[in-house]
């Protein structure tokens, strides 16, 4: 009886990792299994193709991938008759970069008026705009305490103005353009009026344009320039297969008629009132788009504890607005492609970040224990030949990423892209751990948003001082 018990032991299915059914750990190993599966099947499907998707369309529109950076040294374009671009630039404390900001717009975007929005600055930001602007600039102060309550307010408050004044001008609003820039921000010469010729077609609402990071001889930034403008503009480009590109908060278009149609308040009070506009406009019906005919650059950070509190920032917002797939499901005016796309898009933080971070590790943590690891086999042989196999999958992309960088940038040779590669890593784990911070303020109900600080630049080339017309709005307006 007992020889008979232990063949039947002996016998028994064992589940990875040499566990027998039933144990916790082989359960492990099989949810482990599928998870992966599922990440791999989404990267590839989702991920993988709009990146491959966006590719081929900036080498057909600018003949090779480096053709965008052209349009930095290009002459400046005036906006196309009947057309009026208003250029949004919310402020708060920005004493260091609204000098420059101000003067790249009035020298590189001609016809653009510009409307600086101080939100409750205590530095010296009002005095350099009223110094620096013309008559094509006018200044918004707002105080406390209606000041302070996060950019989309602010941005609320501008088009206040804005509107004001297209009613006083008899401006057809459907040819009236509303552009926010960062206070860092600087647009390619002639960008708004290239731009609106995106808007020629009457169903865009929205176009957002492609971000470059400057300071790239620091490989911080290098690392956030790859993001950027490799990665997302590349990515963002597959995305107007479906019209649904997403807006961001820097070199972001809207069609006045458009914000209308959102109500009198189109920005929310979201982290991320960018992508909470672009959904808003989706839903109602307008495509979102962008352009390879110009962008946008802006500083970016250098310090490890700022970066991920902006990433946390952006992925609360991100992870936040799945509450707006049952709007998006439920209004007609959005095409099915449109819906699929941005579900996929809204998903990515719970089926492909939160999940991988966790797959990674769980690996290699069975592979020290001496067991195996809960994953499928990619090769035969031992357990560490497999998590090396595994580990080779995110280096491949790493690699690919890098080179994607160096055919869309002309300051970095193939070498360096190479040889930098597994540096890309970082900005894997910098997701991985943002997102869990992310979620951890979510389920705490934590909400806080946090000004990025900017760095001092040296200054650009000054235009002719001039008046500044202000307006100081009540807080029961604005």
């Amino acid at each position: 009886m007992s020889r008979e018990g232990d063949a039947d032991r002996e016998k028994a299915p064992q589940q990875p990792g040499g566990a027998h059914k039933g144990d916790p750990v082989a359960v492990l190993d099989t949810i482990t299994q599928y998870v992966t599966i599922v990440i791999a099947v989404f990267t590839g499907v989702y991920n993988v193709s709009l990146l491959a998707l966006g590719t081929i369309l900036a080498r057909r529109a600018e003949g090779s991938m480096r053709g965008q950076l052209l349009r930095a040294h290009e002459p400046t374009v005036e906006l196309p008759i009947g057309w009026s671009v208003f250029v949004l630039v919310p402020c708060l404390n920005e004493e260091r970069v609204i000098a420059n900001t101000l003067r790249c717009l009035l020298e590189g975007q001609p016809g653009a008026r510009i409307v600086v929005v101080d939100d409750g600055s205590d530095d010296a930001t009002a005095r350099i705009v009223q110094t620096v602007g013309g008559d094509r600039v006018t200044l918004v102060r707002r105080t406390l305490p209606a000041a302070r309550r996060g950019k989309g307010a602010a941005l609320n408050a501008g088009l206040y103005t804005v509107r004001e004044q297209a009613g006083k001008e008899g401006l057809d609003t459907g040819r009236v353009l509303v552009c926010v820039l960062d206070a860092d921000g600087r647009m390619t010469p002639g960008a708004a009026g290239r731009v609106t010729l995106r808007f020629a077609d009457p169903a865009v609402g929205g176009a957002q344009l492609a971000v470059r990071i400057r300071g790239r001889h620091r490989w911080a930034l290098r690392l956030q320039d790859l993001e950027f403008w490799a990665l997302s503009a590349l990515t963002q480009f597959g995305r107007i297969a479906t019209g649904t590109v997403s807006m961001g908060g820097n070199g972001q278009f809207s069609r006045l008629s458009a914000l209308d149609s959102i109500g009198p308040l189109p920005w929310s009070d979201s982290l991320t009132e960018d992508l909470d506009l672009g959904i808003s406009l989706a839903a109602r019906g307008w495509t979102v788009t962008s352009t390879t005919t110009a962008f946008v650059s802006q500083q970016g950070l250098t310090s490890p504890r700022r970066l991920l509190r902006q990433r946390a920032r952006w992925y609360h917002g991100h992870m936040s607005a799945i509450r707006r797939l049952p709007e998006l499901w439920t209004h007609s005016a959005v095409g099915i492609r449109g819906r699929v796309e941005l579900t996929c898009y809204l998903l990515v933080p719970y089926l492909v970040t939160l999940p991988a971070s966790v797959i990674q590790h769980y690996a290699v943590l069975r592979a020290l224990c001496g067991d195996g690891a809960g994953m499928p086999r990619l090769v035969p042989g031992s357990v560490w030949l497999n998590v090396l196999a595994w580990q080779s999958l995110p280096f491949t992309a790493y690699l690919v990423s890098a080179l994607l960088y160096w055919r869309r940038t002309d300051d970095l040779p193939a070498w360096k892209a190479v040889c930098g590669s597994p540096a890309v890593m970082v900005c894997m784990y910098l997701g991985f751990a943002a997102s869990w911070c992310a979620l951890w303020q979510i389920i705490t109900r934590r909400r806080r948003w946090t000004k990025t600080e900017r760095a001092v630049e040296t200054p650009v080339a000054s235009v002719t001082p001039a008046t500044v017309r202000s307006t100081m709005p009540s807080t029961t307006e604005r």
